[in-house]
């Protein structure tokens, strides 16, 4: 296991995966070093996955850098899957959706170019991007388009 993974959010991934796997076909890693960024078929589809868990008070967090959103908006089909700490609970954002919203954010990147997305109390939308109704992606496997294999 490299440096820094976390066993049960890579295993609720691959749960992820193996969902996707059955609506898009086969998914492979575009990147080898960067486990957690997957590439369809003949890139018809680009899906970058990341997961939290709300534990010990802390509510459920996500950061993610700006170049990998950009990279994501530019395909023309490139999604964020947010897992919310279970396999069964997860956002379907079509990145280009995410990019578009950054405009609005509310918040402090890292130093390193990160921006942070908190879930309100609610669940229904990041903290730093108020007033963006998370709802329309919640298990969404529907929002990725079918893939002919």
């Amino acid at each position: 296991m490299p440096h820094g993974r976390n066993p049960e959010s890579d295993k609720r991934k691959r749960q992820i995966v193996l969902e996707l796997q059955n609506r898009v076909g086969v998914l492979e890693k575009k990147f080898p070093n960067r486990p957690d960024w997957y590439l369809s078929a003949a890139d018809k589809i680009e899906i970058f996955i990341t997961d939290s868990k709300s534990h010990g008070g802390r509510r459920t967090w996500f950061d993610m850098a700006n170049s990998d959103i950009k990279a994501l908006a530019s395909h023309p089909a490139g999604f964020i899957i947010f897992v919310l700490g279970y396999a069964d609970n997860f956002l379907v954002v079509p990145a280009k959706d995410l990019a578009a919203q950054l405009r609005n954010y509310h918040g402090n990147l890292t130093e390193d170019g990160r921006y942070h997305f908190n879930l309100n109390k609610r669940g229904n939308e990041f903290e730093q991007l108020p007033n963006w109704d998370l709802h329309p992606y919640a298990d969404s496997f529907e929002m990725i388009p079918k893939v002919i294999v």
